[in-house]
């Protein structure tokens, strides 16, 4: 047994152990040491993406014989071949004014697949500027009218063996003409001439300072003298125009009447 000495120092030992384990187990942990707000690091954050838009025409290689055969095969087919005799027989410039580069080729039809070239519904936007520009302002209105009635009436020009044309393919992207999906064309009859060249947009705008009447232009011009006259080929309300000082004027407004309904 323990003597009454040793029961008493043993007693107080547990007394001192169990308010130790009372007093440190009831403390609070130490707080944690707010973090300033400029040391904290912020989470990455992905940079805006900023659309970017071209600014000018992408530069691409000069065009060669080839690479406008394969564009004109593309579009037509074996409906038309290129015209070899003539010099320049295709140009390049950004016609529409869409930053992307089309191209411009004098073609004459394949005999033999005549009817192709006369399809009703063709690929291309068949038109004749000069004859357009020439006729009575009545009759340019009336087929505007017609056109604008039945957009889906087909192509109405009848292709001959002999005409000479120009087919203007517009470009897509920074391909411009080479793209595969570059298929927008426009055929144009009796509008090649001599001096063939392209005239960009900004010098275009220089050259024709201060001159009224004057067409709206969107994209470079195609320079030539037709009919005695130097003029040139421009895009505007989605088709082509010709343009020379002495024939053009501007076309008049269609006025439509309410009682032209009337009876």
């Amino acid at each position: 047994m323990l003597a009454r000495k040793d029961f008493n120092k043993l007693l107080w030992l547990f007394v001192i152990v169990a308010a130790s384990v009372i007093l440190f187990g009831c403390s609070k942990p130490p707080e944690a040491k707010p973090v300033a707000e400029q040391d904290a690091v912020p989470p990455p954050t992905e940079p805006a993406s900023q659309p970017t838009q071209p600014t000018q025409n992408p530069e691409l290689p000069p065009p060669t014989t080839e690479d406008v055969r394969k564009a004109v095969e593309r579009i037509f087919k074996s409906a038309v071949a290129i015209d070899q005799d003539r010099s320049p027989g295709f140009l390049v410039g950004d016609f529409n004014g869409d930053l992307s580069q089309d191209l411009a080729v004098i073609v004459k039809p394949v005999a033999a697949n005549l009817s192709d070239l006369n399809q009703e519904f063709p690929n291309w936007i068949a038109r004749e500027p000069l004859k357009d520009l020439l006729l009575p302002k009545s009759r340019v209105l009336s087929v505007a009218a017609r056109s604008s009635n039945n957009p889906a009436s087909g192509q109405t020009i009848r292709f001959e063996q002999n005409d000479v044309l120009m087919a203007i393919i517009h470009g897509n992207g920074p391909k411009g003409w080479h793209d595969p999906d570059a298929t927008q064309t426009h055929l144009l009859r009796d509008v090649v001439g001599t001096k063939l060249r392209t005239l960009p947009l900004k010098d275009a705008v220089k050259a024709y300072s201060g001159i009224r009447p004057f067409p709206t232009i969107h994209g470079d011009l195609i320079q030539q003298t037709l009919i005695g006259q130097s003029g040139f080929l421009h895009f505007s309300g989605g088709i082509y125009g010709w343009y020379d000082p002495k024939n053009y004027s501007p076309a008049p407004v269609a006025v439509h009447s309410r009682m032209s309904g009337m009876k």
